[in-house]
């Protein structure tokens, strides 16, 4: 009998640490599931498919007597992605948004994503913060700055007076890439006109950006937390008559890193602060 290798401490938590970054996040069975035995998901129907089918049909009947069913071609993509801009473009407050927006089916992070985060919306904010894409925290309970996140937001906004409560929020992208991966162009741009649609039904003063993606998408692919931290941008949105002033900051997790980084979120918020109460 060929002795088998000990596996020492270092490779399991090297292994469990693969798993997670390969998003096996939650332990929900104890037995290994085959996925390769599952069947295909069935996806819900997308507009123009009844009819196609119906069309189909009628071709099957005839290519049973002996003739020939001619090539169909496939439309519902594009009319559904046409459908669901129509609709964001429309929607006239928070709750027709969420609810014309809920499980876009040619969205693929709406279909693998736990929860969708939905924006909250203070009267009278101060400012509206725009965060990052949904993490494992959030994305298993549906809260925005959920887990250590929110812990340390909180502890921001203690620092200089102010609760959660009190501020305007919305995610950049509403539904977690699988595995916490960086989004991709494709899925930034998907979510680019959700996002300012809600930005502009919440009409905020001034809005905070925490994080590279929600800079991104609303000042360009070439945006850089670094370079523009702690400086007063604007942003135009439709629907808004004018600019809305942005301040980028870093993500609460990012504090963590260094004690440079927590000076440069300490003298962000100051600018902030600046910006709200001018003259105290």
């Amino acid at each position: 009998m060929t002795p088998q290798p000990v596996v020492s401490r270092a490779e399991l938590l090297a292994a469990l640490q693969l798993q997670y970054e390969w998003g096996a996040d939650e332990a929900l069975c104890e037995l290994p599931v085959d996925r390769l035995s599952e069947a295909p998901p069935q996806l819900p129907p997308r507009m123009g498919d009844a009819q196609e089918a119906s069309a189909r049909g009628s071709q099957d009947v005839a290519a049973g007597q002996g003739g020939r069913r001619p090539a169909v071609a496939r439309t519902g993509g594009a009319s559904t992605t046409a459908a669901r801009l129509r609709a964001v473009e429309e929607a006239t407050d928070l709750p027709t948004l969420m609810k014309l927006t809920e499980a876009p089916d040619d969205l693929f992070l709406a279909r693998t994503a736990t929860h969708r985060l939905e924006p909250v919306f203070v009267e009278n904010a101060p400012f509206m913060l725009i965060g990052e894409a949904p993490d494992a925290d959030e994305d298993r309970s549906g809260t925005l700055f959920a887990g250590e996140a929110g812990t340390l937001l909180e502890k921001m906004l203690r620092s200089v007076g102010m609760d959660r409560g009190q501020i305007s929020m919305a995610p950049a992208l509403p539904w977690r890439p699988p595995g916490g991966r960086t989004p991709s162009d494709t899925e930034m741009q998907a979510c680019h006109p959700l996002l300012l649609r809600t930005i502009a039904l919440c009409r905020p003063r001034y809005l905070v950006t925490m994080g590279v993606t929600p800079l991104k998408m609303l000042l360009g692919p070439d945006a850089a937390v670094g370079r523009l931290r702690g400086k007063w941008t604007e942003v135009p949105v439709p629907g808004l008559a004018t600019p809305v002033p942005l301040l980028p900051m870093r993500h609460p997790l990012q504090l963590r890193a260094s004690a440079a980084a927590r000076r440069n979120a300490w003298q962000d918020l100051l600018i902030l602060m600046e910006k709200l109460h001018p003259g105290e």
